[in-house]
């Protein structure tokens, strides 16, 4: 009896033995499955990346050689064209592309504020910096920044030099908040509305929003908001447009020499590529330099 017992015991222990086994490689050839699925997505989300990337480089490279051809025919870069509505390619295997080209050249230029010696604010922004400030209720700020992009190391008048200030023009809008010691971040955040890093030095009036065409010279009085409803229906090209608008003083056209621009040298490219399934892929978002026919800024969304 003791004997039986035994060898049942025994054949017992061996069955789930083996079963203990069979449900391991069971458990290890699932996990193996999910390793193999996981990887085969990687690789293919990983190529659906690199054709997105190769795609959105061929788009902004034929963009770039266009927008070049443009500029020799055209005086002025306004939204009315219709190179600047969104263009929707849709492309075998690849999903629907959504391509939207903008003229930038729009805001107050932070990389141009100064003369040549870097120091000396241009005379036709000192009002419009002014201006700006007043509007923003953080005059003693405006002072701070010209601190923190002229060439020098002295403090102006009113202002303050830190050993972290840049001096020099910002490669980026984030680099302003290294003043947030000194600048809360809601006004440094409000500040983008109005400035850019991506201008020529020159305000294109065909593009530039409502709240900065009202602090540039001789666009007082109403006359900015004009300004907009009849840049929805046509292009400015010349200051002789502008003098045109009604209400335009004799001196409009003279108070906005050397600030006021028609084209821009600056555009935002934005790509979405969305795929067949209905879910969205890589988005890009591109600036490039059309004098120089160069990408300046790329990044994946």
């Amino acid at each position: 009896m003791s004997s039986c017992y035994r060898k049942n015991k025994r054949a017992g222990f061996v069955l789930v033995s083996v079963l203990m086994l069979g449900v391991l490689l069971i458990s290890c050839a699932t996990a193996f499955t999910w390793f193999v699925r996981l990887q085969i997505r990687g690789v293919s989300r990983e190529r659906e990346a690199i054709t997105s990337r190769s795609m959105a480089q061929v788009f902004v490279s034929a963009i770039i050689k266009i927008m070049a051809d443009i500029a020799g025919r055209y005086n002025s870069d306004n939204l009315t064209q219709k190179w600047f509505q969104p263009f929707v390619i849709p492309m075998e295997d690849l999903g629907v592309w959504i391509v939207q080209i903008t003229p930038l050249d729009d805001k107050i230029p932070l990389g141009n504020l100064f003369l040549p010696d870097g120091n000396t604010l241009r005379r036709e922004l000192n009002t419009v910096w002014d201006d700006l400030w007043n509007k923003l209720k953080n005059r003693e700020a405006g002072m701070l920044l010209l601190d923190f992009l002229d060439k020098n190391t002295r403090p102006r008048v009113g202002g303050i030099e830190r050993d972290n200030f840049i001096n020099r023009s910002p490669y980026d809008m984030s680099e302003l908040y290294l003043l947030s010691q000194d600048i809360n971040e809601e006004t440094l955040a409000d500040l983008e509305d109005y400035c850019t890093i991506w201008s020529d030095g020159r305000i294109n009036l065909n593009v530039a929003p409502l709240e900065v065409l009202e602090l540039l010279p001789g666009l007082e009085n109403g006359l900015a908001d004009r300004l907009v409803n009849e840049r929805r229906d046509k292009a400015f090209e010349t200051l002789r447009d502008i003098q045109s608008l009604p209400g335009a003083s004799p001196r409009t056209s003279i108070r906005l020499t050397n600030i006021a621009g028609f084209k821009s040298r600056y555009f935002e490219i934005k790509i979405q590529c969305i795929n067949y399934e209905g879910s969205g892929g890589t988005s890009f978002y591109v600036i490039f330099d059309r004098n120089e026919r160069k990408i300046v800024k790329w990044e994946e969304i």
